[in-house]
């Protein structure tokens, strides 16, 4: 039997747990706060709101401090930035967007590095400007699909960050290349006020995150839920069966998960689509892993799922260690389950 005293104990080390992890969010809090003080003046509001929307869910006085109820509204070019007239491309950038969109058609990753890394070459030669900015973001979400290598990754955060310190972007564009510095490993530009809020942003969010878990049903009905897959080292996935990048990945998670279930490995495909739809496409499937349904998106919104694939690594203690920005190849999710202790 369950006893008071054993509940109470329980109940206790919770409360320090969460005293814990209060603590930690409001210290990335103030963190934020003294590096988006030192952001362009022209920024620090859509950062603000970045952590803003952040802290919302879980910490909503913590958020109304980063909030500014009387701030104008985000304009249509970004957070940070006002939209400009579009005009039409030059010739060498309408080059550049031709074969950025030949890429994915590419048979390999190395085929497909080789083609980034001259691409990135090319918009770095290319004039400041927002033309450079927004091809440098373009290619930056191209090249974290798959394992396109370290060369590849480098060459285009360092289009992006020359792009940046040419023409001050929106605090998104900032964000695109924190995310290549914290989750891809890229080697970090030169110090720059506006990144290191953007870095404190993605700071911010991971620490949320930590605590946030959830809970979600599979097709079959059984529930999961994070807590209680304590002692599992657990993958979490968010995909769709229109996305071909995550159908792409799919038989690499297949196989992983063959190869670790009876190691604690479980990993959890998540789609917000309706069930008839997912059931349609895994009817012509053999995947094994569970495939759990998210119809009205707040596990997607509570792990900020802007774009699909996107994969989170939690260790047996529960602890978010690792995570994708874009589809990985199963030498990469290999890599992740390190963090895991799952080798």
């Amino acid at each position: 039997m369950f006893s008071l005293r054993v509940l109470n104990a329980c109940l206790l080390t919770a409360g320090l747990v969460c005293a814990a992890d209060s603590d930690a969010v409001k210290q990335a809090a103030a963190r934020g706060e003294q590096r988006f003080a030192k952001a362009p003046e022209a920024l620090r509001p859509a950062f603000r709101k970045l952590a803003a929307q952040a802290l919302d869910q879980r910490y909503p006085d913590l958020a109304k401090q980063f909030s500014d109820p009387s701030a104008a509204p985000v304009p249509a070019g970004g957070p940070g930035r006002t939209a400009a007239p579009r005009t039409p491309p030059s010739a060498e950038a309408a080059a550049i967007q031709k074969s950025m969109g030949q890429i994915r058609a590419l048979a390999t990753d190395a085929e497909r590095g080789k083609v980034v890394i001259k691409l990135a070459a090319d918009i770095r030669a290319l004039p400041a400007g927002r033309e450079k900015l927004n091809l440098a973001s373009s290619l930056s979400n191209l090249a974290t699909e798959g394992d396109l290598g370290k060369e590849a990754l480098n060459g285009v955060a360092a289009a992006l960050a020359q792009a940046l310190h040419e023409t001050e972007g929106a605090a998104s564009n900032y964000v695109e290349l924190a995310k290549l510095i914290r989750y891809e490993h890229v080697t970090p530009p030169s110090a720059d006020p506006a990144l290191d809020a953007a870095a404190a942003v993605l700071e911010l969010r991971d620490q949320v995150l930590q605590e946030t878990g959830f809970t979600l049903t599979a097709l079959d009905g059984k529930v999961y839920n994070l807590e209680a897959l304590r002692g599992h080292v657990v993958l979490l996935n968010f995909w769709a069966t229109w996305c071909p990048p995550c159908r792409k990945e799919m038989p690499d998670m297949q196989r992983l998960y063959e190869r670790f279930e009876k190691k604690g490995l479980i990993v959890l495909a998540v789609s917000d689509e309706k069930r008839e739809t997912v059931e349609g496409f895994l009817a012509k499937q053999s995947y094994t892993f569970p495939i759990l349904l998210d119809p009205d998106r707040k596990t997607n919104t509570a792990f900020y799922v802007e774009g699909i694939p996107k994969s989170f690594l939690f260790d047996r203690q529960g602890r978010l260690v690792a995570q994708s920005i874009d589809m990985r190849t199963e030498s990469q999710f290999l890599e992740m389950f390190k963090s895991a202790g799952l080798e």
